[in-house]
């Protein structure tokens, strides 16, 4: 079977803005505030739907599979950095929480701190088989950036 150019970056694309979606699906409807390393595993999948968009229409070399392929890698550490804190196997960044928006007066302040919930990357808020959020994203990712040098392969 022959594989275009848009079928590949669409197909990524699409897998990108799966996961994307399930974060944003499990943050704001079943109410799994995200920590500070869950919002970067985001910004990769967000540079992929970027490139997919840019593939599918504007920019058609296979080199953008490529950089899909770079993102994903990127997601997909951060995802297994992530997963190591959560198991306690390395240390993860200071102050992963939430950020106040520092504009409102004092009391504002203390009323948004005292109602926010505290996301720290340490604990693991939901697993599947014994897997984390973070480690089903690295798995997925990872598994992305395999399928996206494929494709790049394939279209030589």
């Amino acid at each position: 079977m022959r594989i275009t150019l848009k079928q590949a970056v669409l197909f990524c694309g699409l897998i990108s803005f799966t996961l994307l979606a399930s974060a944003f699906w499990f943050e704001y409807f079943v109410g799994l505030y995200p920590c500070k390393l869950c919002i970067w595993q985001r910004w990769p999948h967000a540079a992929i739907l970027v490139l997919a968009l840019a593939g599918f229409t504007i920019f058609r070399s296979r080199w953008v599979l490529l950089l899909i392929a770079v993102s994903a890698m990127i997601t997909g550490i951060i995802g297994l950095y992530h997963a190591g804190v959560e198991q306690g196997l390395w240390q993860g960044p200071s102050g992963c929480t939430n950020q106040l928006n520092s504009t409102a007066d004092i009391s504002s302040l203390t009323e948004a701190l005292l109602a926010m919930p505290v996301v720290k990357c340490d604990e693991i808020v939901w697993s599947l088989i014994g897997i984390s959020m973070a480690g089903w994203n690295s798995i997925a990712s990872f598994g992305l950036a395999v399928l996206a040098l494929a494709f790049w392969q394939k279209l030589k």
